[in-house]
């Protein structure tokens, strides 16, 4: 089993920072990943819309916990959902294990038993676990009403929608500041202001532009450049926004009419 975790992307993306969420909106979730840290709470709960930045969190808390020098691992649900369950056998033995994507696993009942279980081992070895999903525990439309009860345990907080300027612009700098990357001001205002709101489709654009640049000196940057990525700027924005509204659409279409049914597991 352990070789079989290994060929899966089990892995932290070490592009990530918690000097990335400075801006206001975030000082409640970043005071809550303190007390995390030194273990005055032993889960954390974040929710949110796609793209506002919960991965990208996750990511960052976990890299603050190997600085630690403790273990941490972030699994995203949605990469794992269609492989072999018994992946999450042993994680336990991880100091802190971050889940992604919870709201994957609304359609498998095997999928959640086997997280339940997760959480009670971790909790009996006193690991510490961090969740996220696009939506509070209590509206998860799980079948295993046990899981849900252990989920709802964790004290909870929604991530910022990005529409708050100053919480955009810490973000942008940090990450420029961290890769190195520069950019005219013109194109960092209008990222900034007219492009996507959303922290991930926002990081989207920034990777999407750079390679337009990465053989470029600053004094070598024509008008014509920056005409061009302010151009890109929006067209990529534009799709941003289009994509949303299709999946607020499938959203809409996916939502029951009547309420699920919740089956117990009483440990």
């Amino acid at each position: 089993m352990a070789e079989a975790q290994l060929s899966l992307n089990l892995d932290i993306k070490h592009d990530a920072s918690l000097s990335d969420f400075a801006g206001p909106g975030w000082m409640s979730i970043i005071d809550a990943v303190r007390q995390l840290h030194v273990g005055l709470i032993g889960q954390l709960y974040l929710f949110g819309s796609p793209a506002t930045g919960k991965s990208h969190l996750l990511s960052a808390i976990c890299e603050s916990f190997i600085e630690m020098d403790k273990s941490a691992i972030c699994l995203s649900l949605n990469e794992l959902i269609h492989t072999d369950v018994h992946v999450l056998s042993s994680l336990e033995n991880f100091d802190l294990i971050a889940i992604d994507d919870l709201e994957v696993l609304e359609q498998s009942s095997q999928w959640q038993e086997a997280l339940f279980h997760l959480i009670n081992r971790s909790r009996e070895g006193q690991r510490q676990l961090l969740f996220a999903a696009n939506k509070p525990a209590d509206d998860l439309p799980f079948q295993l009403r046990d899981l849900l009860t252990r989920l709802a345990q964790a004290p909870s907080f929604k991530v910022p929608t990005g529409h708050d300027l100053a919480d955009r612009q810490a973000l942008l700098q940090s990450i420029l500041r961290r890769r190195g990357w520069q950019f005219d001001d013109r194109i960092i205002d209008h990222l900034l202001t007219d492009g996507p709101h959303r922290i991930g489709a926002m990081m989207e654009v920034l990777n999407y532009i750079q390679p337009m640049f990465s053989n470029l000196g600053r004094s070598n940057i024509s008008k014509a450049v920056i005409s061009d990525a302010l151009r890109t700027i929006d067209e990529q924005t534009l799709a941003a926004e289009l994509a949303d509204i299709a999946q607020e659409t499938q959203v809409d279409n996916d939502t029951p009419d009547q309420d699920q049914h919740t089956m117990p597991l009483d440990f």
